[in-house]
């Protein structure tokens, strides 16, 4: 039986409630202008493991920052890592549009939305600026019969599938690959699912596959183990590897690299993401910066307004211009792992409270509150809805619920639902430093 709890009915309560509740909406819902922005840490989301390139980049960057004073308060490394960096992008999409979280992301951002990954790209962020260019890189192993780019293409249009092409499906060294099959009809590779510049290097080195693409800093970190380059893609030579001919001059038109994009919640006001780019600008420019990107053959790069936008345009459109096909990828265990839970749900459903009584564990009670429950989670995960307002209806329904034999107290309950959601929210944010959809 579930313990039944008396409302209290006195009005000072209420002026109480009623005040809490507008305290915690004013500090929630109040937003910062360009002129007083920061006024705390400012959380840079980079949706892979630390120690990565992305990961060593941006913290790089954050670095000058901090030492040249740049920004009044601290940026935060927060590494959010899974599915291809979706899960840290969706963490941004999903948070308030206070300038207060940031996404470091290259061209994955394009690349997952085009593959399937996930239901949105550029559109659903602000883009702040771009930073840092570095060429796609074509290896083989080093004792590949392959000499040249040209060698590899005739063999990928004479026996189309038989040649392995390591790559993280749906993320840019995949598309890289579907790039360059475009360039020659009839050419086509078999993609094998491999994580980053490592596991594919590892891949190549244990025969696993004959190919990948590496960024330049990747390629010579592993060349020396056995790795053979067969062309940059880039219209020039580069000076890291001044004997490597391009893809064009092997008669193969196309550019693939990677850029580090930061992003910030739609919505965000212009002038804050104009202040942060004017920042990133500036530690772009420093020596300590200049420095760290020449050692390791970083195109000093930096766009922002128009030029910003034109780099993002074209882009996607290469990307846009490739056909996926369907490729052969590990089982979907999380289909299991449902299936296996349903399953048990419903032995539980049916099973007795004890041998004595014949009532259920799972009653009609229950079944709302756990259907209700399992509404909440799936608005909050899949929509960008304001976290405290769907919670605050989360807690007056559940309210509902639990007193059905009662008469409610509509107004009580509608007041403690507010103050309790808009309070949890000020908890996490302000003080736990945690994001939630806003």
């Amino acid at each position: 039986m579930i313990q039944k709890f008396p409302i209290s009915k006195s009005p000072k309560l209420w002026r109480q409630i009623f005040c809490l509740s507008a305290l915690f909406a004013c500090f929630n819902l109040s937003a910062d202008n360009a002129e007083n922005w920061p006024q705390r840490p400012v959380k840079v989301i980079v949706p892979f493991g630390a120690g990565g390139s992305s990961d060593t980049f941006t913290r790089q960057l954050i670095r000058v920052i901090k030492k040249d004073n740049l920004l009044s308060q601290p940026l935060v490394v927060i590494n959010v890592g899974g599915a291809g960096g979706t899960i840290g992008s969706r963490r941004v999409r999903n948070a308030r549009p206070d300038g207060y979280t940031m996404l470091m992301l290259h061209e994955g951002i394009l690349t997952a939305k085009h593959a399937g990954k996930a239901a949105y790209g550029p559109e659903a962020f602000e883009a702040v600026a771009a930073t840092g260019m570095s060429p796609n890189v074509i290896a083989v192993k080093s004792d590949s019969h392959f000499e040249s780019l040209k060698d590899l293409m005739a063999e990928a249009k004479k026996s189309p599938n038989a040649l392995n092409f390591a790559a993280n499906i749906g993320a840019p060294s995949h598309f890289a690959g579907l790039i360059l099959e475009k360039t020659d009809k009839g050419a086509m590779f078999n993609f094998v699912q491999y994580g980053g510049g490592a596991e594919r290097y590892g891949a190549i080195m244990g025969g696993h596959v004959d190919m990948s693409v590496f960024s330049i800093d990747e390629y010579l970190r592993y060349k020396d183990g056995g790795l053979k380059a067969l062309a940059v893609f880039s219209n020039e030579r580069q000076a890291a590897l001044p004997e490597l001919p391009t893809s064009a001059e092997q008669g193969f038109e196309l550019n693939s690299s990677i850029m580090n994009f930061w992003w910030m919640p739609k919505g965000t006001p212009e002038a804050i993401r104009n202040k942060m780019a004017e920042v990133i600008e500036k530690a772009m420019a420093s020596q300590d910066m200049q420095g760290f990107m020449k050692s390791n053959w970083i195109k000093d790069t930096t766009l922002k307004g128009q030029d910003l936008s034109a780099e993002l345009v074209e882009r996607e459109k290469t990307i846009s211009e490739v056909s996926m096909r369907k490729i052969d990828v590990l089982p979907r265990f999380e289909r299991w792992i449902f299936g296996f839970v349903a399953f048990f749900s419903v032995l539980a459903f049916l099973q007795k409270s004890n041998s004595r009584s014949s009532e259920r564990i799972w009653n009609f009670t229950s079944i709302k509150v756990f259907a209700l429950s399992a509404i909440y989670v799936s608005i909050l995960s899949l929509t960008s809805l304001s976290y405290p307002l769907v919670s605050s209806a989360y807690v007056f329904v559940l309210g509902l619920i639990i007193t059905r034999k009662e008469k409610p107290a509509y107004l009580p309950l509608a007041f403690f639902s507010l103050v309790l959601s808009f309070g949890l929210f000020f908890l996490f944010t302000r003080v736990l430093v945690v994001d939630l959809p806003g």
